[in-house]
């Protein structure tokens, strides 16, 4: 009797244990994996929500590299320097595939005139801008030119001049065939730039971004660069007033159907700018309350029924980063949207990421279950010299870039 008593109660200590042990990894796991998962899913809503804050005083001591693992520096502070840099770096020219048909030539001095002319960056030209400092053309395009050696396009062109030059300094140039491109205003020259464009693709594109040409409104019309330069959409400009009669003219040449998307709130193109624009077609407004709001707007758009926007609201993408101080470095870097990783422009508010940008980032940031190799991966490019855009927030930007565990953990990684 003692010793059955004896046996039951020895099976009954080790099935104790067990049972628990079967409970906490099958029948009873739901309450250990939903506290699993809420504390790392409020891990991540927190780390959406705020920015790094206990930063390293001595990180830029001694620095070798401008890049990191996630990110690539240009840098540059001028627009002629960041435009050879981007040259430079989508288009090595080794052999005749990577070879540019023409070199955009683009006459600084004027955001207008150089983020209509990145419309002639996408194909058939699929060629680099070069901005060069108010007409004049230095050594260093000069030999950037050279180094490219365009192959020209189907009517033979290896540079299109965009705006005014000095005479004197195209006939430099004068071992290329230059075509020129001009305008009485901002909008005129966008209505060339999109004539040019048709003529030479055999139709013009039935979608436009239009967006406002006045100074205090460039921030807002800023992230159009990388579109137009990604794709055959041209810009068009309205101002203050409304809408320019060679703004008009160009939307005519679309036959009341064109897919017009407004890039800006209203104290950038008013209500009244935008319900006159739907005599030629239809109208959308893509926009944010500030500048960086707003190219995260465009970012994340996307127009189904037409195919028009970058649509990145999940991980896998290349994405540009300019400081709202410095937006002509943007445009020099838009062809950083024509080829590679087609990155789309995001503003960082006087170079640095606020929380609007790092909730944005959060939300795309990639994850892997088992494999991080596979990916996907984020990358930026990061468009100015550290008095732009400090290596600190390279930094921030860099880490909420990188691949992390989906399940939280660091295991095998």
């Amino acid at each position: 009797m003692k010793l059955r008593f004896g046996l039951l109660f020895v099976m009954l200590v080790f099935a104790l244990p067990l049972a628990a042990c079967q409970n906490s990894g099958s029948g009873n796991t739901g309450g250990h994996e939903e506290h699993h998962t809420k504390d790392h899913s409020e891990m991540k809503e927190k780390d959406a929500d705020s920015l790094p804050s206990d930063f390293n005083k001595r990180a830029e001591e001694g620095l070798l590299v401008k890049n990191t693992k996630n990110s690539t520096r240009l840098d540059a502070n001028t627009p002629e320097d960041m435009s050879i840099k981007t040259s430079q770096t989508i288009w090595p020219a080794t052999h005749k595939q990577n070879r540019p048909g023409a070199v955009i030539l683009v006459s600084g001095g004027s955001w207008q005139t150089a983020l209509a002319s990145a419309d002639l960056i996408h194909h058939p030209n699929n060629g680099p801008v070069l901005i060069a400092e108010k007409g004049k053309i230095s050594g260093q395009i000069q030999n950037e030119i050279k180094r490219l050696n365009p192959t020209g396009t189907s009517d033979g062109t290896q540079i299109m001049a965009v705006g005014e030059f000095d005479s004197k300094a195209l006939q430099a140039l004068n071992t290329f065939k230059i075509k020129e491109l001009k305008g009485k205003n901002a909008a005129d020259l966008a209505k060339e730039i999109d004539k040019e464009y048709a003529e030479a693709a055999g139709e013009y594109p039935k979608s436009v971004i239009i967006g406002s040409s006045e100074d205090d409104a460039e921030l807002y019309s800023l992230p159009a660069v990388n579109w137009i330069a990604h794709m055959p959409e041209p810009i068009l400009y309205v101002n203050k007033k409304g809408i320019p009669e060679e703004t008009a003219e160009a939307l005519k040449k679309r036959d009341a159907k064109a897919n017009i998307y407004i890039l800006g709130p209203k104290k950038a193109v008013s209500e009244k700018t935008e319900n006159a624009l739907k005599e030629y077609g239809t109208v959308k407004r893509i926009s944010g309350d500030t500048p960086v709001a707003n190219s995260i707007a465009f970012a994340k758009f996307r127009d189904k029924n037409t195919g028009f926007g970058w649509g990145i609201t999940d991980p896998g993408h290349g994405l540009s980063f300019a400081s709202t101080a410095a937006p002509e470095l943007a445009l020099a870097g838009a062809p950083f949207s024509h080829l590679g990783k087609h990155a789309p422009l995001l503003l960082l508010k006087n170079g640095q990421a606020d929380s609007t940008l790092y909730s944005y980032l959060s939300e795309i940031e990639p994850s892997f279950h088992d494999r991080p190799q596979d990916g996907p991966y984020n990358h930026a490019f990061i468009l100015g010299s550290e008095n732009e855009i400090s290596f600190r927030t390279q930094g921030i930007l860099d880490g909420i870039l990188e691949i992390k565990s989906a399940d939280g953990g660091h295991s095998g990684h």
